[in-house]
């Protein structure tokens, strides 16, 4: 194609997540020559123009006028809405006000309802059945992402590709990162992700408690930030865990910790199909993780799965086991899956230049 293909990105924020880390993979592997990426961010500056979005649909007469002529005088050619809730969908409305021809929902979640009001729910429910009206193509990490947000609607699974070259486990980053915690030969079991209601975090304490039973020297490391962190914190300083269990806060270096870890617990409510898994794997860790997680996932046979009603000591037990396992490289498996970034962004492509054919 002739001309720079642009996409208007929705999704991004300052947050450290999984639909962050999905476009930040998927754009940093697009060919700069053919397209052009704006990301939805408060302030946008476009072709030396500023834009300072609403930062929210209290004044609707001047949230709309914003978008109206937002998407006039900027055109493109996509727009890719990335989202973990269909309570609103205004920018595929406004983008198809303006005729932007492919016009992109990805669902990055298999289930929101914890979180909304009884005002919201009503809303996601008519946007779920109005959706086909304004959006072209139905994407999702997972068919249980797609099935949740799309019923019975044709979707494509678009896998979260990671580039593999950055979780490779390496012995001496594996020292390094463990020194910074003055750790020797102590096991350490790792929490990846945001410290909200659906990674059920306060579990991760209970379950580490019982495995400290079975392991007086191992320790915990949670990885991540969100509205529950200061309570996590109070929590193990009232157990008198605050020599077991770290919090880093979130960390430009995940991939390095996926080498200093021996295990992955993930204890989760609900999962779309988390990214933190798929990295995990490339470095060739075992891991321990609720039921609600997509079965999927367990792409290389390291996913141990266990229900949250089980008792705690079955939890203690499987991750004892999986930092006892022989940590062995399955980069062939994931390469096979198609878990490459590669591949993942060749999907994409392909998917966007047909529809502009």
């Amino acid at each position: 194609m002739e001309k720079n293909i642009r996409i208007f990105m929705v999704g991004m924020s300052d947050h450290a997540g999984g639909v962050e880390t999905y476009i930040t993979n998927l754009c940093e592997e697009l060919d700069k020559s053919k397209f052009e990426v704006i990301y939805n961010m408060p302030k946008m500056n476009i072709e030396g123009r500023e834009w300072v979005r609403p930062s929210n649909r209290h004044n609707i007469v001047k949230y709309i006028m914003f978008w109206r002529k937002f998407f006039r005088d900027n055109k493109f050619d996509v727009v890719y809405y990335n989202t973990c809730d269909m309570v609103a969908l205004d920018i595929l409305k406004f983008a198809k006000e303006a005729s932007v021809p492919v016009r992109i929902i990805h669902s990055h979640c298999a289930n929101d309802t914890w979180e909304l009001n009884f005002f919201q729910r009503l809303q996601e429910k008519n946007s779920k059945k109005n959706v086909d009206k304004y959006a072209t193509h139905f994407f999702a990490c997972s068919k249980e992402a797609g099935k949740w947000m799309f019923d019975d609607r044709k979707f494509v699974v678009i896998k979260n590709g990671i580039d593999y070259s950055k979780y490779q486990f390496n012995v001496q980053v594996r020292q390094e990162c463990r020194l910074e915690l003055l750790l020797t030969n102590e096991r350490l079991i790792g929490v990846v992700g945001r410290l909200t209601k659906p990674k059920n975090p306060f579990y991760c304490i209970d379950v580490f408690e019982k495995t400290l039973e079975k392991d007086p020297n191992i320790k915990m490391v949670f990885i991540g930030d969100g509205e529950y962190r200061l309570a996590l914190e109070q929590k193990v300083s009232e157990k008198g865990l605050k020599e077991k269990i770290y919090f880093l806060g979130i960390r430009s270096d995940v991939n390095k910790w996926m080498s200093a870890i021996d295990c992955l617990l993930m204890p989760s409510l609900f999962e779309g199909l988390p990214f933190t898994l798929v990295e995990a794997q490339a470095a060739g860790l075992h891991c321990v993780v609720s039921k609600n997680v997509p079965e999927e996932v367990n792409i290389t046979g390291k996913v141990e799965f266990v229900n949250l009603e089980d008792d705690l000591a079955l939890w203690a037990e499987k991750i004892i086991m999986a930092c006892e396992a022989e940590r062995t490289s399955k980069l062939e498996e994931l390469t096979e899956a198609g878990y490459s970034i590669k591949d993942t962004a060749e999907l994409v492509v392909k998917i966007i230049e047909n529809a502009l054919l």
